[in-house]
């Protein structure tokens, strides 16, 4: 995530759970639905506080399932218990220009309610798009990036009070990704399971955080960067016997041969570790084990790797193949 994101999203969050005033119309918008979700709550929390909820005065919609004519009624309907309800509308991205319209003539006098319209994105080419951005309180929630992951990490840590080193840092994001759900997880878990003011390690990181899943993710992704295809088809085994989506098994393969090529051709290019590793947005400890891993690959073996695994991801989507032989074949071809 860029650095604007991040501080739009801080600054939303901030004035949301402040003293200032509920916005009548936000509009929350991104790939990060950690993010997108975390915004409404504090909306709702802000409005109701901490205790039970009444269905009558917080109501959710979806605009594939819901028209909008329908839900700026539900925003106009005052609750029978008093206060300003808020109307939740999701998918927002889906209407067409017309509905999008109605919503921003809406944005011009809304009523006491709050309305909150949610969006994986918006197109800003579209003039409503434009217009309604203007009008509310719009925040964008990028994801993270492996980039800014070791960051977010670390400032989460601190507000947790978890005593997390770097390298363990390091070694959290390099297990779990640039995933805002999975860091908040692994963060609780530390924050319960170790003692208070106790330096956490990469070591106990891997005791406490890594579960079934990732640990089988990490495994396969370690043993191809090792070239050890037993290693990785015995880890790619253990995620089929889990029932992991086989597309994103494969995505997990590209995302690390193209780091791994990244690495390679650094090296041919007489770069250094360290521009290597902020070229490509690789941590320090991830970094380790791909320079270790470098005498073992070509650039030939590489190309070849990545090409392979972008043949399986056609296959996958359009062929009738099983997926255990076909992401078995792109292990096999690393021998």
């Amino acid at each position: 995530m860029s650095k604007q994101s991040v501080d739009e999203t801080v600054e939303a969050l901030d004035q949301i759970r402040g003293d200032s005033p509920l916005e009548r119309v936000y509009l929350f918008y991104g790939s990060d639905d950690f993010l997108l979700d975390r915004l409404v709550e504090a909306v709702c929390r802000r409005r109701f506080g901490d205790g039970p909820v009444d269905a009558l005065s917080l109501e959710t919609y979806r605009a594939c399932e819901t028209e909008v004519g329908y839900v700026l009624d539900s925003v106009r309907t005052v609750s029978m218990f008093g206060g300003a309800k808020v109307v939740v509308y999701r998918d927002v991205e889906k209407l067409c220009e017309s509905d999008l319209q109605k919503i921003v003539e809406y944005s011009e006098h809304p009523v006491r309610a709050h309305l909150i319209l949610v969006a994986a994105k918006i197109d800003l080419r579209r003039k409503s798009w434009t217009l309604l951005k203007k009008r509310v309180r719009s925040v964008s929630c990028a994801p993270l990036t492996d980039r800014t992951a070791l960051n977010y990490v670390m400032d989460e840590a601190k507000v947790r009070h978890v005593a997390l080193e770097r390298h363990a840092a390091e070694a959290l994001v390099n297990f779990v990704g640039p995933n805002r759900s999975l860091i908040e997880r692994a963060l609780e878990k530390l924050s319960l399971a170790v003692p208070s003011g106790t330096k956490i390690s990469p070591e106990i990181v891997e005791e406490h955080v890594v579960d079934v899943r990732e640990r089988s993710v990490f495994e396969l992704t370690k043993a191809v960067t090792e070239r050890d295809v037993c290693g990785a088809l015995s880890a790619l085994r253990v995620l089929l016997d889990q029932r992991q989506e086989p597309v994103m098994i494969n995505g997990l393969l590209a995302r690390h041969a193209r780091l791994l090529l990244q690495v390679k051709l650094g090296l041919s290019r007489r770069m250094s570790e360290a521009e290597i590793a902020e070229q490509a947005g690789i941590n320090a400890y991830a970094m380790r084990e791909y320079m270790s891993a470098m005498p073992k690959y070509s650039l030939a073996d590489l190309y070849r790797f990545y090409a392979s695994v972008y043949e399986a991801d056609r296959a996958l989507k359009s062929k009738p193949v099983p997926a255990s032989l076909v992401l078995s074949k792109v292990l096999v071809e690393l021998a």
